[in-house]
């Protein structure tokens, strides 16, 4: 394992340039969050010639690596069996990643739909999820990779901490996603941290207005920094931080904010 922090950058900073990626985290001395590996639409051709490529790019690199699971149009609880079949073979592909990367923790969405709202849809939803992760979380017991199921849609942290709650596993945390809270939640992310309490493992940092999933510098949104970092103090909570933002610009200015807070918080993030 390589240097352990609790600041990370997202690859998705340089799109499919993982090794520009990579310099920028090196540069800023954070730990890096691959994310969008490879092209979905090259995946299955491509997969073992990504793999390659960006073990070579994180020969170098010295410091921690988590790695954002594949997540786009899966759902591991879907009632049609392909469907259902082929999202737990990109699960089990993360988990390959994170082995070959050597990285220290796994980020999951659980692609809820939350404009269903039928009971019986929600019920069985959750517990197909729990009968996937009973089974799934045991490779990460087994390696010490730590997996944290992060929120998208959900208005609230009553089924991620009600799933997590359920399977019961050291190696099963959950990350927060404040932008997403901000888009989706009218609950403020000081208040999931509070509803999570030791649970929470990573989290996402970005900003928005709350109109559409921009991911934009944390300087420009509704969101209160300032507010989500003194509850991770008051709390006594550490979880690694990506910022998960998409410009370099933004980025680079939102962690130049981020440090300051911390200083006057008195918070060490490294």
């Amino acid at each position: 394992m390589n240097k352990k922090l609790h600041r990370f950058i997202s690859s998705t900073v340089s799109y499919h340039d993982f090794k520009e990626a990579v310099n920028i985290a090196s540069n800023l001395g954070c730990g890096i969050e691959i994310s969008r590996f490879g092209r979905l639409a090259d995946i299955e051709n491509d997969f073992e010639k990504n793999k390659k490529e960006y073990k070579a790019i994180l020969a170098d690199f010295d410091n921690e690596v988590t790695l954002h699971g594949f997540f786009s149009n899966l759902n591991i609880a879907a009632k049609d069996p392909l469907i259902s079949d082929i999202s737990k073979k990109r699960y089990y592909q993360s988990l390959e990643l994170a082995i070959e990367f050597d990285v220290s923790t796994v980020v999951f969405h659980t692609c809820y739909n939350n404009l269903l709202k039928h009971k019986q849809y929600q019920q069985m939803f959750f517990l197909k999820n729990i009968e996937f992760y009973n089974e799934f979380i045991k490779n990460f017991e087994e390696l010490g990779i730590m997996a944290t199921i992060e929120n998208i849609h959900e208005p609230n942290a009553e089924f991620i901490r009600n799933l997590v709650a359920a399977v019961n596993s050291p190696n099963l945390g959950v990350t927060i996603d404040i932008g997403h809270c901000n888009l989706h939640s009218e609950i403020k992310p000081s208040d999931w941290i509070k509803e999570y309490g030791i649970m929470l493992k990573h989290m996402h940092f970005h900003n928005n207005f709350k109109d559409e999933d921009s991911h934009s510098s944390l300087l420009r949104g509704s969101l209160n920094i300032k507010e989500i970092l003194t509850t991770l103090k008051d709390m006594q909570l550490y979880p690694q931080i990506t910022f998960e933002i998409f410009d370099k610009a933004d980025l680079l200015e939102s962690v130049e904010y981020f440090n300051a807070l911390c200083n006057e918080l008195g918070i060490t993030y490294r």
